[in-house]
């Protein structure tokens, strides 16, 4: 038993045709399989160097008045505030519209509520919104998302 095994296993027993039909690796099937290869690479490497990945903080604030809008930040961001940044705004009232703020300073003190840090940023509406002024009321909350980076996954990784 153990004799007939070994001779499965060695191809040198097996026939010149066998030895000729194992021994050769079918150039179609490796030729389809390295251009389906490269095309899935190149088909990631496009996608990496267009597809937007946009880095953004979600958070709250409140209206202050007509134009500013008063953005409670986690404390851990405020290293990414240090420059202009566009942030989008929602109103309680009306969360299917988003309106374009700049979120032009902050405030690095320290204000603790509902056990977590925050600092406090104003973000003004920008020229486009001055229409929608109407809508904004003191004391009104407001769900905000500040857009820290909007680069692509190849812009991220190799600047």
């Amino acid at each position: 038993m153990e004799q007939k095994e070994k001779d499965l296993d060695n191809i040198e027993l097996r026939s010149e045709k066998v030895r000729n039909v194992i021994g050769k690796v079918p150039p179609r099937l490796v030729s389809l399989g390295t251009v389906i290869i490269t095309v899935i690479v190149l088909a990631l490497a496009v996608a990496f160097y267009k597809i937007p990945y946009p880095i953004s903080i979600e958070t709250n604030g409140e209206v202050v008045n007509h134009r500013m809008v008063q953005v409670f930040v986690p404390y851990k961001y405020l290293y990414l505030l240090n420059e202009t940044r566009t942030a989008y705004v929602s109103f309680e009232g009306y969360d299917n519209i988003s309106y374009q703020f700049d979120v032009t300073s902050h405030n690095t003190k320290l204000v603790h509520k509902e056990d977590v840090n925050y600092f406090v940023a104003t973000a003004t509406i920008n020229a486009q919104g001055n229409s929608r002024k109407s809508v904004l009321q003191k004391y009104m909350k407001a769900d905000v998302r500040i857009i820290i980076s909007n680069k692509t996954l190849w812009q991220q990784v190799f600047g």
